[in-house]
């Protein structure tokens, strides 16, 4: 693992960031405050995600993009770092006095997904001075969703154009992490919950993106949305429960986990690695069963920790949830949106699943741990593809 070093002013920037309290507060961009000009925007995203996704191969998918926030954090050890999972990927923002050392993270990364999953992974950097300079701003706030967890929100147009500038054919290959060391730690990296079943009926996941040239304009529209979503769930959705948090018994359930920390699909390294996982997850259930607390392991608390650190809802200049609703909040929500669409304020997409994946980076399990939900059968992903129909829909 690489060695701690001293934090500069520019690298504390996201650490020092006031707190938003309350989520409905996210879609204030007055809240936010504009990335460093030196800093940088990483993203990843799963190439042929759908198709991987379509074949079932979801929780590979979901791993790779959890996998990168670890990777990038590991690189860069006593420094805090704003991310969002987005399910095929992850967005960063990483400070260029580190960037450097974190190239060998992305490449090694890049070479897990093809060499364990099979999976082309794109990895981008993308200066945030340049999206400046062509008038498109990065914005960061810090959301403190409990008190042992703060989750980044990110907005303006510049991941957008970012994202854009990453896919495009033309020019896309100047953002490519270029070839040199490889090396990815993935230490912390866990998917050890069984999926989570609807307590209500269905789990939504959902993406919400505001058409407004106006960020005060888009502010407003993601509130409106928000508070509607709110008012028709009677309270925020959260699909996670402590009496639906279950560790996982079936070997298959560490197969994603197994593939990345051995760097292999199959062979006795891959083995070793889901025995291990399988191991310790025994250890787990049976603490969580009789409420003890032993070897670092908080028996009695864990599971309302992991309830309180759990990402399902965030911001990055699209809103995303993940939420257990009844069919007919369901078709409730869809209503809305489906309106809001028609008058030209938003695009959205959807995706219903039975139950939500988790997937989490422990450093700690006293503290310093936070679950990554995702929708199962392809969650986020598949919203997304509803959404781009959307926007590829829209007149030019």
């Amino acid at each position: 693992m690489a060695t701690a070093l001293a934090t500069s002013d520019d690298e504390r920037f996201y650490a020092e960031l006031t707190e938003i309290e309350r989520f409905e507060d996210v879609a204030d961009l007055g809240r936010y405050r504009a990335a460093p000009s030196a800093w940088y925007v990483v993203l990843t995203d799963v190439r042929g995600s759908t198709k991987a996704i379509e074949a079932g191969r979801y929780k590979d998918v979901n791993a790779l993009g959890v996998a990168s926030i670890v990777a990038v954090r590991n690189a860069a050890p006593g420094l805090e770092l704003p991310y969002v999972f987005g399910g095929d990927g992850a967005t960063l923002l990483v400070p260029g006095s580190r960037l450097e050392a974190i190239k060998p993270a992305l490449r090694g990364l890049r070479r897990t997904a093809e060499e364990a999953f099979g999976l082309g992974l794109r990895v981008g950097v993308v200066p945030v001075s340049e999206l400046r300079a062509a008038g498109h701003d990065v914005l960061v706030a810090r959301f403190r969703a409990s008190g042992d967890a703060a989750f980044a929100m990110l907005g303006g147009s510049g991941l957008s154009e970012a994202e854009r500038l990453v896919k495009d054919p033309d020019v896309g290959a100047r953002y490519e992490v270029d070839e040199g060391p490889s090396d990815a730690d993935y230490a912390g990296f866990q998917c050890r919950w069984q999926p989570i079943p609807a307590q209500r009926g269905e789990m939504l996941s959902l993406l919400v993106q505001a058409r407004a040239e106006d960020r005060r304009a888009a502010g407003r529209i993601y509130a409106d949305v928000f508070a509607a979503i709110q008012r028709i769930l009677e309270g925020d959705g959260r699909p996670v429960a402590r009496e639906t948090l279950r560790l996982a018994t079936r070997a298959a359930l560490f197969d994603a986990e197994a593939k990345l920390k051995s760097g292999r699909a199959a062979g006795l390294v891959h083995a070793w690695r889901r025995v291990q996982a399988s191991s310790v997850t025994r250890i787990g259930r049976f603490l969580l069963k009789t409420g003890w607390n032993a070897l670092g392991f908080p028996g009695a608390t864990y599971r309302d920790a992991v309830v309180a650190n759990t990402d399902f809802r965030k911001f990055d200049d699209t809103l995303r949830m993940v939420i257990d609703v009844t069919p007919e909040q369901h078709a409730a929500i869809e209503q809305l949106l489906s309106a809001e669409h028609a008058a030209g304020r938003l695009v959205y997409g959807m995706h219903t699943a039975a139950a939500a994946l988790m997937t989490c980076v422990i450093t700690d399990t006293k503290a310093n741990h936070v679950h990554f939900v995702d929708g199962a059968d392809g969650g986020y992903a598949l919203a997304a593809k509803q959404l781009k129909a959307q926007l590829k829909a829209l007149p030019r």
